[in-house]
Order: C-alpha cells, then sequence, then structure tokens
C-alpha cells in the first residue's frame, strides 16, 4: 500500500526519481529490520532471534455460538499413491471436538459438499483432511490394526448446532498440536519421535509459540508397540512412571505447557464442544526416521533420504530448544572432550563399550585438553546435559538413546560414534540416518567389536576433531 501511494505520487511529480528513493530506503529499512531479528552471540553464531523463545499475546479459553464455526485447511505433502495421509501434515482452523461422542468434527458450509468435492472425496477410505497421527515406523506403517488415523467428520454447519443442542462452544485460541505418542519412555525418542516432529510442523506452519498445547490421542486398547500405555500394559506401572518423568522434564524445551490427553485437556476445559482455532496434525513423515525401513539404521547398507534437506530444521530445532530454557547458543573458546561410558549395570549389556576412562586419561595426557566422562545422564538436569553439551567441541558416544544430546553439540564439532558390535551384526551403525544429517557437526563411526576399540584410532580421530574445531574457529574471526 506505501509502494502504490508512493508511485501515485511519483507520477504526480512527473517521474519515478521520488519513488526510486524512497524504495531504496524502504529496502533499507527492512534490511536493517532483518539484520536485527538476528542474533550473534559473540560474531560467530547466527540465528533468527524467533528461534528463542517466542510466545504470541495469550487469549484465554471463551464462549462462541456454535453458528460461528466454519473450519478450513491447509496441508502438505500429500501425493497420489496408497495411504497419502501416511505422509500428509495439516493445519485445521476451527475444528470441534465433542466429549459425548468422542468425534472431531469440521464444520462446512451447508452446501459445502456441492462446491469441496476435491476434500470430501473419499480415496482408499479416506479423504483429504485425514492424516496420521503417530510417526510411521515399521510398527505403524501401513497397518489398520492401531487407530492412528485423524479424519475429521465432515458435518455442516446446520448439522452442527443442531448436535451440541443449542449449546455454545469453549473456543481455544493458542496453536495445539495433536498426535500420537511413540516410545516415550525413552530419551532419544522423545526428543526425537515427540518433540522435534512437533517442532517441524509447528515451524513449517510458521506457527512456533511457547504456549502451544501438546495433546495426546490415547490407544489405551490397542497401543503402538513401545508406546508408554503399550509398555505400561506388557511391563508394569514402572515403565509408566518412566514415561511421566520425560514428559515432566523434557516438555519445556517445546511448551510451557504439559502434554495432556485429549480427555484431560477437554475435561480441564469444562467439557465440550471444544473448538480450536490452530490445530496442527500429520507426524507420519515428521520424525527424525519417516518410514524407517532401515530399523533405525541398523539396515546401514540401504539408502535412506528422510533427512536429506531437512538441515535447517535440524539444526532451527536445536537452537529453539535451547532459547526456550535460557541457554546461550555460545561458541566454546577452547576444545573440551565429553565422552558417554554406558553404566556397566545397564540393561542393554551389548551396548556397552570398555575402556572408555583409561582413554580419557590419556587425550588428556597427550592432548592437553579437558575430558569430562558421564555414566549416567539422568542424574543431571536437562539444562545441565544441554549446557554440557553445548560448551563440548568432542563427543565421544556408543549407540542409543544416551547419544542423542549431541544434537546440542555446537557448530564445528565432531560425534565419534563407537559401535561394540561387528559389521555383520544388527546394531552396526544405529543412528546413522540422524546424526549423519546434521549440519552442525562432522560425524565418525568407529567399529568395536565386543566393545574393544583400537586406542589409536580414537586418539587420531579426536586430534582431527581439535584441529577440525580450531580451524571453523578461526574462520568466523574473518
Amino acid at each position: 500500500a506505501d509502494i502504490g501511494r508512493d508511485l501515485s505520487r511519483a507520477a504526480s511529480e512527473g517521474g519515478l526519481r521520488y519513488w526510486i528513493g524512497h524504495a531504496f530506503n524502504y529496502k533499507q529499512q527492512q534490511q536493517q529490520q532483518q539484520r536485527r531479528s538476528y542474533v550473534s552471540t559473540n560474531n560467530t553464531s547466527k540465528f533468527p532471534v524467533g528461534l528463542r523463545r517466542r510466545q504470541r499475546s495469550r487469549v484465554a479459553p471463551h464462549k462462541v455460538d456454535a453458528k460461528e464455526i466454519h473450519s478450513s485447511h491447509t496441508c502438505y505433502g500429500r501425493d497420489h499413491k496408497s495411504h497419502n495421509w501416511e505422509r500428509t501434515t495439516c493445519l485445521y482452523h476451527d475444528i470441534c471436538y465433542l466429549d459425548t461422542t468422542q468425534t472431531w468434527y469440521y464444520v462446512t458450509q451447508n452446501h459445502f459438499h456441492d462446491n469441496h468435492v476435491s476434500d470430501t472425496k473419499v480415496h482408499e477410505g479416506t479423504n483429504q483432511l485425514t492424516v496420521s497421527l503417530s510417526p510411521n515406523g515399521h510398527s505403524v506403517t501401513g497397518s489398520n490394526d492401531y487407530d492412528t488415523v485423524f479424519s475429521p467428520e465432515i458435518i455442516s454447519m446446520d448439522n452442527f448446532t443442531k448436535l451440541v443442542g443449542g449449546k455454545k462452544a469453549t473456543y481455544v485460541s493458542n496453536i495445539h498440536v495433536l498426535y500420537v505418542s511413540y516410545n516415550a519412555e525413552n530419551f532419544g525418542h522423545f526428543l526425537s519421535d515427540e518433540l522435534f516432529p512437533a517442532y517441524s510442523m509447528l515451524e513449517a506452519f510458521d506457527e512456533l509459540d511457547y504456549d502451544v498445547q501438546l495433546i495426546r490421542h490415547e490407544l489405551r486398547d490397542n497401543p503402538i508397540p513401545w508406546s508408554c500405555e503399550y509398555q505400561r500394559k506388557e511391563w508394569g506401572h514402572v515403565q509408566w512412571e518412566k514415561c511421566m518423568f520425560r514428559y515432566k522434564s523434557l516438555t519445556k524445551l517445546l511448551s510451557r505447557n504439559q502434554v495432556l490427553t485429549v480427555k484431560n485437556y477437554t475435561k480441564k476445559l469444562g467439557g465440550g464442544p471444544i473448538c480450536y482455532k490452530k490445530i496442527a496434525a500429520g507426524m507420519g513423515m515428521l520424525a527424525d526416521h519417516c518410514y524407517d525401513f532401515i530399523g533405525h539404521g541398523r539396515q546401514y547398507k540401504v539408502r535412506h533420504d528422510c533427512n536429506q534437506g531437512r538441515q535447517t530444521t535440524l539444526a532451527s530445532y536445536r537452537s529453539y530448544v535451547m532459547g526456550n530454557i535460557g541457554i546461550p547458543d555460545l561458541h566454546p573458546k577452547k576444545n573440551r572432550v565429553l565422552i558417554w561410558d554406558r553404566n556397566i549395570d545397564d540393561y542393554k549389556k551389548n551396548r556397552k563399550i570398555w575402556g572408555l576412562p583409561d582413554l580419557a586419561k590419556r587425550i588428556e595426557r597427550e592432548l592437553g585438553v579437558e575430558v569430562l566422562v558421564f555414566e549416567a545422564w539422568h542424574a543431571k538436569t536437562i539444562e545441565y546435559q544441554i549446557r554440557t553439551m553445548a560448551s563440548s567441541t568432542i563427543f565421544l558416544t556408543g549407540p542409543g538413546s544416551g547419544s542423542f544430546i549431541s544434537w546440542f553439540l555446537p557448530r564445528g564439532s565432531t560425534q565419534i560414534r563407537i559401535y561394540p558390535t561387528s559389521k555383520e551384526e544388527e546394531t552396526y551403525l544405529m543412528e546413522w540416518f540422524l546424526f549423519n544429517y546434521m549440519p552442525h557437526m562432522h560425524v565418525e563411526h568407529v567399529n568395536a567389536p565386543n566393545g574393544i576399540f583400537i586406542e589409536d584410532e580414537l586418539i587420531e580421530l579426536v586430534k582431527v576433531g581439535i584441529h577440525r574445531y580450531d580451524h571453523y574457529i578461526r574462520s568466523k574471526d574473518n
């Protein structure tokens, strides 16, 4: 509008000189504003300010007339092959949940079906509103055994008004994410299969907001294998307590609000109908593994392009999480080595790497750098874990959940992954499909059959890592 007025003024003055000059100034103002929207903590790292905690103005839930509700949606990722709902992510506006029917409703104009055939046309049992609530994986993909399909019922305004019996709806304005949880008991899975896909869809729709409310759709009767409901059903309440610990300690990385089930959230809001201004769903392809046809990296000779092209999202997630819990994204001033030494009493004894404390002493003695060794991360707060990782430059680790804290290594760092199995065994190169694609670190893989490594090989890799980080820092100084 400003430019349009300037063009009119330029025409009245007989030329474009005024407009060109004003447009140049306008562009300069935009560039200055853009520069102000970036943080450079020590002139070495630039990330958008929006990746620090972003919290929009909060509007309290309030009542609206059901006749005012009219849904819409934006979706991406849909192709034209079978089960395309598994690969689709959607942002829905003004859809509603009714606790008496336990059903989600997409409220349309009264003659919607006549005008929007593409949205309601059924293809292999689903329409274009349909998504998968859970991350895809070998336990879920292509299966009809689990209720992970989200397909809100399409209903006209008149019929929805009749259905609620004249009741007013509770209207919630902040962004919500609806999903089915997968293995939240595990630290690595919580980061990569719960928070990361939620972050990815919020980032994609420009809805990053620390006030986001995550809502879990529970599968009590037939839970997904390895989910918290499954673990409680199969292995007892102790596993459920582990899940609740993860939710309590890790949800704050993405949201100020604790995760609630649909039932409990509806109860908290006083019962239905509940209408949502914005709710995102469709985690199918957004976890770190997509379809996971390689067993979380166990089939290491199989090509897997899930994280190809996701480098900005992988790094931005790291920065956003750090900003949410008040940890600055600074580059360490000197090299430091961090080692995860899996506890000897860990229940996954086959992943134990032997001799790491002796290696730590040799690194300090020969290379002159500080070395920290941790056996158990869970005794430390998540803030401490992330701050410690972000201020280290080289990380030596075996595979598994404890290695996922390496997501928070700084730019220019090196991760050395040690595998206590031979190349013929199924656990070799676990998680390569994620860490090989992290843009802020270089990853090396070391074979250590039966957990025994060649010490000189690791010493050389640490030397190279030190050299790499020193060069990275010097390159930023220019």
